[in-house]
């Protein structure tokens, strides 16, 4: 299902489906505990936000050792998920089709029923869905962001204030200091594990080269393409790449985005094309990993794979637009964000599920010259 139908939906439909929901709470909620068995953590969208969840999830295990945690998110995430040690059990919803949603959400509805979950945690932003599963379960304790709306007021028991003028990963864990607030926080991200097996694995799809190898992410997330960087300025770098070192690049990215990945390597030299691979869509999460931890570098717009190659300590130059890297960036010792700071933005806004589009041909990031991103890559070490 693609992300306008998705936002579609949860607009003209979960709105109604709020207030049906508010009214019938009385109904649904169960009595307070005395102490915290079961929580549930929803975070359905990116990868990168589910990483840069993880000091929540830390600051959750601390405040509620003996807890059963259970996160609930989309089935593409399920891989990465299993390789965060601070979760117990995860649930997945697929939404890659009418059919595969109609068969897995009452699966989920009965599972969230079933189990007496004591607390929830809402990560999404202002998600009517989210809110909706949040309420369903019944719990006494419910705590998501705070909007200035009353059906989101009658489902929500904790309301968090959420502003961009900090990170995320504060945000994340106001959530939790709502309801643990004598807890010390820590902004450390949870490294996931890459097992022996993702390492085999990748390198029976690609075996390890003599040469070392960037990794170049053209793409951003569906959710808001004006993120991405001109393909021309792509090929640019990477041919003025190419004649100052020996390496290979290797271009990621899902199976969707792989035509938009090919058109960036056939507009590069013929002596460089010989040296990239067009990756899109052939490695699995655990794999991918395996790939960014390899790596030389990434160079990448803002989307997932920043923050999964600085939580492994690869070298990364992003570039940021239209959203802010305060409250967005990768946090990483070896990470450099580009990012212009225009007067208008940061326009990618959470409050309209970022459907915003921007009148300006995205300036923002389209100002990002080839020059400051060579500069950027040689003050990280990588290019002579």
């Amino acid at each position: 299902m693609n992300i306008d139908r998705m936002r579609n939906v949860d607009r003209y439909i979960g709105t109604p489906l709020c207030w049906i929901m508010g009214g019938l709470q009385p109904f649904f909620r169960r009595r307070v505990r005395a102490e915290i068995k079961n929580i549930l953590v929803i975070k359905f969208f990116g990868l990168g936000s589910i990483l840069l969840s993880t000091p929540a999830l830390t600051l959750l295990r601390s405040a509620f050792p003996s807890a059963h945690i259970t996160y609930l998110s989309f089935t593409s995430n399920r891989e990465l998920l299993q390789r965060i040690p601070l979760v117990d059990d995860i649930l997945t919803i697929n939404t890659s089709g009418i059919l595969s949603l109609t068969r897995d959400l009452p699966k989920v509805l009965s599972q969230l029923r079933s189990i007496r979950y004591d607390l929830v945690f809402d990560l999404e932003f202002f998600a009517k869905f989210s809110t909706l599963l949040s309420a369903w379960t019944g719990a006494p304790r419910r705590v998501g962001f705070e909007l200035p709306t009353q059906w989101r007021k009658m489902l929500v028991t904790h309301h968090v204030p959420l502003t961009k003028k900090k990170h995320v990963v504060h945000a994340f864990c106001d959530q939790v200091e709502a309801v643990a607030r004598s807890q010390t926080y820590s902004p450390n991200i949870c490294v996931p594990s890459v097992t022996e097996s993702d390492v085999r694995s990748l390198h029976e799809k690609l075996p390890p080269e003599e040469t070392p190898f960037f990794c170049v992410n053209v793409n951003a997330a569906d959710t808001f393409l004006e993120r991405r960087w001109q393909p021309e300025k792509y090929s640019q770098f990477i041919n003025n790449a190419a004649r100052r070192s020996p390496y290979l690049f290797y271009f990621t990215g899902t199976q969707e985005e792989r035509p938009y990945v090919q058109h960036i390597i056939d507009m590069l030299d013929a002596n460089t094309q010989s040296r990239c691979r067009n990756l899109a869509g052939t490695l699995t999460i655990p794999e991918f990993m395996q790939l960014l931890r390899e790596s030389v570098c990434l160079i990448s717009g803002d989307s997932g794979p920043v923050h999964l190659a600085a939580a492994f300590g690869t070298p990364v130059v992003a570039l940021y637009g239209p959203e802010t890297p305060d409250f967005y960036g990768p946090l990483g010792a070896r990470t450099t964000v580009i990012y212009k700071a225009i007067e208008c933005s940061p326009c990618m806004n959470i409050y309209d599920a970022k459907a915003f589009r921007c009148p300006y041909n995205a300036r923002c990031i389209h100002e990002i010259q080839i020059e400051e991103v060579g500069h950027a890559v040689e003050q990280l070490g990588v290019l002579d």
